[in-house]
């Protein structure tokens, strides 16, 4: 039967409204459409992604102590202000790299009241890294690279690269994302309340063919004044605009306005506990990230009133494209500025997990549009646009304090670099997809090995295609690794 122009819209109005409501100001609409249950989830677990956008300089986070000459041979401290000395880094001792120390970012040693730092998490065990990591569509080497095999789509872009990140699909753009993607294939929403929340706007990760994020303001607005409803015929500028999508003349209420209020509807109804703000006696950075992780630390207190086994969330941190201002290590200016808040709110939000008893079962990870040159730019005072970079992944179902996957050689012009010549700027080439990171928390997270590659299409190219950095669900810290690891 031939459907009706209401009954499309009233079905395929969460995607045109993501638009609408970009361009218009109607940021207060949940986004939501009905998810796949294709899977009956009986605890609960969940997803962060916090999302660097510009492009993280994860040379300078991850930092070789041991040898540090490979460190300093290409940025050298009081010519490159942001070169950290060796005495300044924060020393850690991956379990698979015998003989060798390594060291964080200063910064990422910054804690917020009594809340623990990333460093400090390192310690505890309840962090790992993710090793030279970015989008490939098959294991690529250097003569591949140079003779053009197998490159991922438009290498060094940032929309481009961030979208191959987020859908984790290298060979070109798509509108879904892998955490939509996951989300259809898993579902795990009780009471139709959404598997899935962005705090960061309407984004390719938390959009899959059938899931819609909601859409959540961050902190410090009232997680329950996030979700009011749009009221049609109060607001003249967005009435003008809705009655420009109004032309069957069927109705006075756009049917796009009327779905998306539907669907709204149905998840407020899931519960009277989303009427309330929860409270948390973890304290949170008043910062960009830590509003925003406070907002997901808030959703989660209320899973069970809501009903909700399976959570997706996304948030993000702006500012890490430092071509001619990457800022001195010793600041909260720059780079390190923004690694510091990084660490302060990752560490309260991993607090505010252990004051709800979640924190086995929630894991947070960071993504990147890409890493930068390892030899800096912009007159040293900045680095430009590279390819694989170093990733955290924070919670108690870490199986250990340790590198996954490879760290790159170091060596400019030669092995793991995209560059040739005098001009080599140690772009480093991937030695981990983001498909098998990606794929390693996804199975954490449920998705069944029968529908693997219909959210990681290229997965069968890598192998191992799990990473093993996650203990089982229900397998205590400390416990064996679930699959071997890569490296």
């Amino acid at each position: 039967m031939k459907k009706t122009r209401r009954e499309f819209l009233a079905h395929t109005g969460c995607t045109a409204l993501s638009a609408a409501a970009l361009c218009s100001g109607l940021g207060r609409f949940a986004l939501i459409d009905a998810l796949a249950q294709s899977s009956s989830p009986s605890t609960y677990q969940a997803l962060v992604c916090i999302f660097l956008f510009g492009g993280n300089d994860s040379n300078n986070v991850v930092i070789p102590y041991t040898n540090y000459s490979d460190y300093s041979a290409f940025r050298v401290v009081g010519r490159d202000q942001f070169a950290v000395p060796q005495d300044q880094l924060l020393q850690i001792t991956p379990l698979s790299m015998t003989g060798l120390v390594f060291g964080l970012h200063p910064r990422l040693g910054d804690a917020f009241g009594s809340n623990p730092s990333l460093y400090r998490l390192w310690n505890q065990g309840k962090a790992a890294i993710i090793c030279n990591a970015g989008p490939l569509i098959q294991p690529i080497s250097r003569t591949e690279y140079l003779a053009g095999i197998a490159h991922p789509y438009q290498l060094f872009s940032h929309s481009d690269q961030q979208n191959l990140w987020q859908t984790s699909y290298a060979n070109g753009p798509k509108s879904t994302g892998w955490g939509g993607n996951a989300v259809d294939q898993i579902g795990g929403s009780g009471a139709n309340f959404p598997a899935i929340c962005s705090v960061a706007g309407v984004t390719v990760f938390s959009t899959g063919l059938n899931t819609r994020p909601l859409v959540l303001s961050p902190a410090p607005t009232p997680l329950n004044a996030t979700l009011k409803l749009f009221k049609y015929g109060n607001n003249p500028p967005e009435d003008a605009l809705m009655s420009l999508l109004t032309t069957d003349g069927q109705d006075p209420m756009p049917a796009l306005i009327q779905g998306a209020t539907q669907i709204t509807t149905s998840a407020l109804a899931a519960g009277a506990a989303i009427s309330n703000d929860p409270t948390l006696a973890t304290t949170f950075p008043n910062s960009t990230l830590g509003n925003q992780l406070k907002q997901v630390a808030k959703m989660i207190s209320l899973a069970p009133q809501l009903g909700v086994l399976r959570q997706v969330f996304f948030v993000s941190l702006g500012g890490f494209d430092t071509h001619t201002n990457q800022g001195a290590y010793n600041t909260q200016n720059g780079q390190a500025g923004l690694l510091s808040q990084l660490s302060q709110a990752l560490g309260a939000f991993y607090q505010a997990t252990v004051e709800l008893n979640v924190s086995s079962n929630v894991i947070a990870f960071t993504s990147s549009d890409f890493s930068r040159t390892f030899v800096p730019g912009g007159g040293n005072t900045g680095t430009d646009h590279a390819w694989g970079s170093h990733h955290f992944v924070v919670g108690d179902a870490v199986a250990a304090a340790d590198f996954y996957g490879q760290y790159p050689s170091l060596v400019v012009g030669a092995q793991q670099d995209t560059d040739n010549g005098s001009g080599a700027r140690g772009r480093w080439i991937p030695t981990t997809s983001v498909d098998q990171y990606a794929a390693t928390l996804a199975d954490w997270y449920g998705l069944a090995l029968s529908n693997r590659s219909l959210v990681f299409p290229n997965i069968g190219n890598f192998s191992p295609q799990m990473l093993g950095f996650l203990n089982p669900p229900g397998m205590g810290q400390g416990g064996a690794r679930a699959i071997q690891k890569k490296g």
